[in-house]
Parts: C-alpha cells; structure tokens; sequence
C-alpha cells in the first residue's frame, strides 16, 4: 500500500531534513506520496489608532503581495531537491500553503487530521543546551498538543547513513502503536532491522518483559516483518532516557520510536502536558529521528 507523508516545509534549512531522512531510510523513496505543506506566518494582532492610519500605497501592496507568495521559493526548492537528488519525477508530489490564520501548529494538525496521512514529518536543527532553554520550536509546541497521528521530527542526517529502527517499549499502549506503526511503514525495506528495547527500572521483572515482548512480535508478525528482521533488547537502569540514548547511539539507528504519554489538563489549556521522557529525547537524542505516537 503506498505511503502518505505530510512534511512540514518552511524557510529554515533545518525544513529540508525530513525530505534528506526519508530518501536514506526508503529505498522506495520515489513511489511515497509526499504533501510539501508550508504556513505562512499569521499577521500580528493590534488595533491601529486612528491618529497613525495612513492610506495604503504601492508599498502596502507590495507587502500583501510578497505575504501571499511567500513560501514559493521554499516549495520550489524542495520540489527540485526530490527531482535531483531524489532522483524522481514529481508525480507523487503535491505542494500546500496554508496563509496561518491560528498559528503554524494548528495549521499542521488540521492538514494532518484532514489529510488522514500515515505521517506528519518535521526538520529539526540542533541547539546548544543554552538556546533549549529559550526555543519555542514548531516540534517543541507539537508536543503539547493532543494528537492522534505519528509524528517524525528529523534532525540533520549523520554523514555516514544509518538504517534500523529502536522501538522503546513499556507496556503502554502508546507504545504498541508505535510499534504497529513502524512495522506497516518499513515492512517492505528489508535493509532495516527492529529491535524492541525495554528498559527495567526495578530489576529485570523477565517475566513482564516477556509479555512486553509478545505483543511487540505480535504486532511486527501482522504487518509481515519476519523474524529474522527482529530483536528483543532489555536493560536496567534507573533513568530510561539516557538508557535510550546510549543504546540509540552504540546501534547507529536511524530512527528511535516512543509512545507520548501525557496527563490531560482541565480548563481552557489544548493539549496535553507531554511526558518528561519525550521531550527530553527531543532535545537530546542526536543524530536519529524521533517517531512519536500516542
């Protein structure tokens, strides 16, 4: 069945990662479907006063205009970067712009939600522990939001390629989706191997491990992923993020994937406040994609 992917592209070159992460993980990367989706930034809110209103002139229209058309260029760019280095034809492409009118991520989660893609697929640069502390970035505000859909944030691709995927598991059924999704997206790339990672906190608990496992394998055998393509990881440690780094960085993913936890917030708050293992793999995880499913 073929793929539907939404990237979100924007004037950042961090934009251009998705695109950059999906033709080294599928070697299939010409038949995916891809949305190329771009938000124009929303107008700023203010009432004018009379005393400062002037009549609108060329340089008024030329604005509007340079408003209306901005995100071409990037869209183009991209466009261009699927048929050379993509090396495919844009058949399988499409381009959206979305003139924001509630802000970027609202914009992205109604396309994805009306879309029905099987993925919403974000850039992300890297930033020093300093600039963490002040970056509100597109994928951070993702978060925080109740989404019912997969969401890829891709960071800049490592020189030499990775394949293999790391699926963290808890026994959540967050985690289990994540698992379900992974196998149906890269069943048929053969060159990528699952490893189903657990991390015990209080001991080894084998036996819950086990049934931990189980479902994973289920999941994996449903979407036609053999055996061989499959391995089982467990670890004890007392803190799963860094547990989940080290093993993402000594296995060379390229991609590691979580269930988002959250606990739901009454009042006018959207969304949910997200796990601090999530975001902590955002803002750490180098290298690898970050998959995120609730």
């Amino acid at each position: 069945m073929q793929k539907e992917l939404l990237l979100a592209i924007s004037d950042d070159r961090a934009s251009s990662y998705n695109l950059r992460f999906l033709k080294e993980v599928f070697g299939n990367f010409c038949d995916l479907k891809l949305t190329l989706f771009y938000v124009t930034p929303r107008n700023p809110e203010w009432v004018m006063d009379e005393r400062f209103f002037v009549p609108r002139g060329e340089g008024f229209d030329e604005f509007i205009q340079q408003k209306k058309t901005k995100g071409e260029k990037a869209l183009e760019d991209a466009q261009q970067w699927v048929m050379d280095v993509g090396g495919c034809s844009n058949d399988n492409v499409r381009v959206k712009v979305a003139h924001s009118k509630k802000g970027t991520v609202p914009e992205l989660i109604e396309e994805a939600h009306e879309g029905m893609y099987d993925a919403l697929l974000l850039g992300r640069k890297g930033f020093t522990w300093f600039e963490e502390l002040f970056e509100n970035s597109v994928c951070h505000e993702m978060l925080w939001y109740n989404i019912d859909f997969p969401i890829w944030i891709c960071k800049r691709p490592p020189a030499n390629p990775r394949h293999d995927v790391l699926l963290c598991m808890d026994g959540s059924a967050a985690s289990l989706r994540m698992v379900d999704h992974a196998g149906y997206m890269l069943a048929d790339e053969i060159s990528h191997t699952f490893t189903l990672f657990h991390v015990a906190q209080g001991g080894y608990e084998s036996a819950r491990a086990g049934r931990i496992f189980d479902e994973g394998l289920a999941l994996l055998a449903e979407n036609g992923v053999d055996e061989e393509r499959i391995e089982l990881k467990m670890v004890t440690a007392g803190n799963m993020v860094k547990a989940t780094i080290k093993e993402a960085i000594d296995g060379h993913y390229s991609a590691v994937g979580v269930g988002k936890h959250a606990i739901d917030v009454p009042g006018k708050m959207k969304g949910f406040f997200p796990s601090s293992v999530v975001v902590q793999l955002l803002r750490q995880l180098p290298d690898a994609a970050l998959w995120i499913s609730k």
